[in-house]
């Protein structure tokens, strides 16, 4: 597996210096290619009538009151004053989170899939913009919620993050010290606190690969999980 992955960041960093440094007219058209793949515009989420968002509410599963409170406090959080359904009186013009959501085992986000862990595992890996941390985190994909908000369909996804090993058992395999591998060693089992995040605070798939007990002399089964898909996208 590290031969392969060197193999492959060697190849694409060769591709991108070629692309580069030459001035065909060939060349010249791949790269514009590349960048257009790369650099792909979400389309505007078109307006909902009334009426569809009634017809969906209608058709939609009820929330349970965990997935409800935990959704109204994340809307909260990025400073939109979202009001429980049944907090009346309501004032004129309020944002009310409905008790309805869909959940889909997948939807599509630039031109990708992502699933949830339980339909898809491989779809379902990311690494992923953590807001409460700041930092790149990786995690599967639990749960996905798409409810009508503000006359549009809009995604929220949950995102279990993968839990790190002790420093003492994650120095034992190669990836701590070779960060260009971009991967990392962490716990088989996920951390059962969920994050909620909008799909574009997706940065890219992960390639996972689970490990035995007592690979690299680590006492308990592993996933090694890799980023190296992003490609320097985001």
């Amino acid at each position: 597996m590290d031969l392969t992955m060197l193999r492959q960041m060697s190849r694409r960093a060769y591709l991108d210096a070629v692309l580069t440094d030459t001035v065909d007219q060939d060349s010249a058209q791949l790269a514009q290619i590349l960048n257009m793949a790369y650099n792909i515009v979400e389309p505007t989420p078109r307006p909902l009538q009334p009426s569809e968002v009634a017809d969906i509410l209608q058709k939609a599963p009820d929330l349970t009151a965990i997935e409800y409170s935990a959704l109204l406090q994340y809307l909260q959080s990025t400073g939109r004053p979202y009001r429980a359904f049944d907090d009346f009186p309501h004032p004129p013009g309020a944002l009310i989170l409905p008790p309805q959501a869909k959940r889909p085992h997948q939807f599509h986000h630039n031109n990708q899939t992502f699933s949830c862990q339980h339909s898809h595992v491989g779809n379902s890996a990311i690494q992923f913009y953590n807001p409460l941390s700041q930092s790149h985190d990786t995690g599967f994909i639990q749960t996905i919620y798409q409810l009508p908000l503000e006359a549009s369909m809009q995604t929220i996804i949950g995102v279990s993050p993968h839990q790190s090993l002790p420093f003492s058992e994650e120095s034992k395999a190669p990836f701590h010290n070779h960060p260009g591998y971009m991967s990392q060693i962490v716990d088989v089992q996920p951390s059962k606190n969920i994050i909620l995040l909008r799909p574009d605070y997706i940065i890219t798939h992960l390639t996972t690969y689970q490990r035995p007990k007592g690979t690299y002399h680590i006492d308990q089964d592993t996933l090694i999980v890799c980023w190296a898909l992003n490609r320097g996208r985001r």
